[in-house]
Order: structure tokens, then sequence, then C-alpha cells
């Protein structure tokens, strides 16, 4: 086949978590699911025998490899060649993203450039296989993470995720989450840092702590498949408690919880790392104009259009 011809797109879609933050890193079970927001990726031939990255959102226009512009860029196209002994071709990259922050750029970016590479090369692995390598590439980038973030912009929808173990679809039926984001990205970094410092000190607390998590999910698993949406409010309520005592909430999240409880939500936490980024609420379809209100009255806002995208990562290649 002539490479010339050939221009492959892949895009994959950001996530938010339902349950299992800081413990799924732990070796407990995680829910988490895909949000209708996509980092595409498109790579095609270069005539100036170069390999050349653009990205509007980072304000990045054909600018050669390596880059120190777009580190985690140069870092996965640096992995594909060496790791898998493949010889660079001229190639141009053009990454655009709808993906908010603190919806999990990263790992979309991390699926879809890899999916990207393998496809054009002609050298895709089977999806566990693909799975793995973005999950220990995440993981030597950033020194921690437990990959369900990768696995969820892999697999799209809603799943189970625990690490060593094939990711779980989960169906579900009519589950009205609303997102209410703080307007500021925390970096995951200190947070993470913050919690093992606490682990270390009190491992006996901390421990019992990822423990009830990891039933939380269990239980929500449950609820999720029996469509038993007030107990799967009660659930997410225990589980951002559970986050505060990890010291991972803050005045702004608990202020946005809080509000959407008051005006009739089932259930809030936060979702992610913590500090900042989101809160996801389960709303009643009668109440979800209240709550929007109530999140906007709040030093945060509701973010009504993000809903679960079904879809995870999606390849085409044209020749």
């Amino acid at each position: 086949m002539d490479m010339k011809m050939v221009k492959v797109i892949s895009s994959a879609p950001g996530k938010l978590i339902l349950f299992g933050e800081h413990a799924s890193s732990r070796g407990k079970p995680a829910i988490v699911f895909a949000v209708n927001q996509r980092l595409e990726v498109k790579i095609f031939p270069c005539q100036k025998h170069k390999i050349l990255i653009t990205s509007e959102n980072f304000k990045v226009y054909k600018e050669e490899y390596p880059t120190a512009k777009l580190d985690i860029v140069t870092n996965i196209l640096s992995t594909f060649f060496k790791k898998y002994n493949i010889a660079e071709r001229p190639i141009e990259i053009e990454i655009s993203s709808t993906i908010k922050p603190g919806f999990g750029s990263s790992a979309a970016l991390i699926i879809a450039l890899f999916d990207a590479l393998f496809t054009y090369f002609n050298c895709h692995p089977s999806k566990l296989e693909f799975l793995q390598i973005c999950i220990e590439f995440n993981q030597s980038l950033k020194g921690y993470g437990s990959g369900l973030d990768i696995a969820c912009a892999l697999y799209g929808g809603m799943i189970k995720f625990q690490q060593g173990r094939k990711p779980e679809p989960l169906p579900f039926e009519q589950l009205n989450f609303l997102v209410g984001s703080t307007g500021f990205k925390a970096p995951s970094g200190p947070i993470i840092k913050a919690v093992r410092e606490l682990e270390v000190k009190d491992p006996i607390i901390t421990g019992k702590i990822f423990t009830r998590i990891g039933e939380l999910v269990s239980l929500g698993e449950d609820a999720i498949l029996k469509n038993n949406q007030r107990l799967l409010g009660e659930l997410m309520n225990e589980n951002h408690k559970l986050l505060q005592k990890l010291g991972v909430s803050s005045p702004i999240l608990d202020q946005m919880v809080n509000a959407a409880r008051k005006a009739g939500a089932l259930g809030a936490k936060l979702s992610g790392a913590g500090k900042g980024d989101n809160i996801l609420a389960l709303v009643p379809n009668e109440r979800v104009g209240e709550v929007i209100q109530a999140l906007n009255a709040t030093k945060g806002s509701a973010l009504p259009e993000v809903i679960i995208e079904p879809e995870g990562l999606k390849t085409e290649k044209i020749e």
C-alpha cells in the first residue's frame, strides 16, 4: 500500500467518574462514563519530509517533532517509534478538542494519538493489548493513575473498571446526570500526593475509606442495573462524604453539591481528583430546571449540555 495516500482520523471522548476516585488506584473498582466531548487526531502524509504537529487548542502550528510545546505528544511519538521499532516517516498530525478542563483530555489524547499512529503504520494490537499500552504510558508519564480514564476513552458508555481486569460495560436506563463546573482545573498531582501522605499518616482510617468506596461501587452497579435511582443518589452522597474525609473536596465543591441536593437532586458528589473541576448530580426530570438554577447561583455553573457518550474510540482510515 502507498502510504502517501493514507489519512487516519481517530477520536476519543472525555469522561466523568461516578464512583471510585482515589480508591481505584489502590485496586478497588470504579464506575466511570464517557461524555459528549471529543478529542480528534488526524494523521496524513507530510510533503516536507518532517513530522509536523498542529493544535489550535494549544496554539501550536506545524511545530516540528520533537517539541517542548507539546510534551505529551512528543513523548507518545518517541514511545511509539522506539518501543515498537517503527521507522519514522514524514507525517502531519492535527489535534483538535472540545473536551473542557476536568473531563479527561489527556487520556483522550493518549488513546486517540496512539490509535491513529498504530492505524497509520498498520500495526494495531488487540483491544486489550492497546488498553494496556496506553495505561502503562499514562502511568510512566504521570507517575500515578489507575487507568480508568484511559479505559473510558477507549470503551465509551458507562463502564466498571478495576486494575488488572477487563473493563465491563454497564447498561443503564435514563440516568439523568447534571454536571456542575467550578470553572477551574485543579492539578491532580498535588491532590494525589496529599492523599498518599494522609494514607501514610493514618493507614487504618484511609484503608477503611478506600474499602468502603469499593463497596459503594458494587452497590452502585446493582442500583444502576435495577434502575434504583433513589439508592444510587444516596450512594453518591455517601461517596462525597468519604472524599471529604480524604481532604479532596473544597468549599466551592461542597457549596455546589449542597445546592444541588437542596434543589431536588437525589444525590450529588464531586467527580475527579477533587478541589476543582466538576460535580455530578443525579436529578429527577421534573427538578432539572431548579437544580440548574441553584448551581448557577453558586460560584460555579451548570453544564446541562454534558451527557453520557455511548461511543468510545472511533477510527476512520481513508486510502
